[in-house]
């Protein structure tokens, strides 16, 4: 089993070439494709090992071909529970990878974005690293702490998802922390600057969400 999952799920998939040149940089990982995000695959350059979901949204015609080369088709029905990019996340999780990322799941439909954004929280009880991807920035939660290398220059912004989120440090930030707390009704946290390396973010009791843009100053708003 690869350390390493990607989803592909089916919302706004972005530059490619980012996507190309990450995996470019990953020793193997397994693919899981949410659906109709089999439509980013030609553009991603990826064979798919999984495709989850009630296939509302997939070409049929794709769905087949990719069934005949021996991918595994899992099929739910369309009136269901959860989400595909759901299906696709707790199936992952059984599989106990070391880290998961989540592609093409922000932009487009508030409401999507959202719930994938609350569907960090299942890896966190899983124990697994499991982040949000797009080529602006990674979204996760840390319970404990996390760090960044080399990454000077980079905008972070911290919400507090249990509140109130407690004894929280940062080092390495222009706004540092000292054992200070965050309510989910208080966004003091948003747009902090990595100005050190290692830059830490640690957090005593509660949890945090936590956005981190790739590049200084490349926002979304800004292209």
């Amino acid at each position: 089993m690869s350390s390493k999952i990607i989803i592909v799920s089916g919302g706004r998939l972005g530059n490619p070439a980012f996507f190309q040149k990450r995996i470019a940089a990953m020793d193997s990982f397994l693919t899981i494709c949410c659906d109709g995000g089999i439509s980013h695959l030609d553009r991603l350059k990826i064979h798919p090992d999984v495709i989850i979901g009630d296939m509302d949204s997939a070409d049929e015609l794709q769905l087949a071909n990719y069934e005949k080369s021996g991918v595994k088709i899992l099929k739910y029905p369309a009136h269901k529970d959860a989400t595909d990019t759901q299906l696709a996340l707790e199936y992952a999780l059984k599989l106990k990878p070391e880290e998961i990322e989540i592609w093409s799941a922000l932009g487009g439909r508030i409401d999507h974005a959202l719930a994938n954004l609350f569907l960090l929280n299942l890896g966190i009880k899983e124990g697994i690293k499991t982040s949000l991807i797009d080529e602006y920035c990674e979204t996760f939660i840390v319970e404990k702490e996390t760090s960044f290398q080399g990454a000077v220059g980079q905008t972070v912004s911290l919400f507090a998802l249990s509140s109130p989120a407690e004894g929280i440090v940062l080092r390495g930030f222009q706004y540092p922390l000292d054992k200070e707390t965050l309510e989910i009704n208080n966004v003091r946290g948003i747009s902090n600057v990595i100005v050190g390396s290692p830059a830490t973010i640690s957090v005593n009791s509660g949890s945090l969400l936590v956005v981190r843009y790739w590049q200084k100053d490349f926002f979304p708003e800004a292209v």
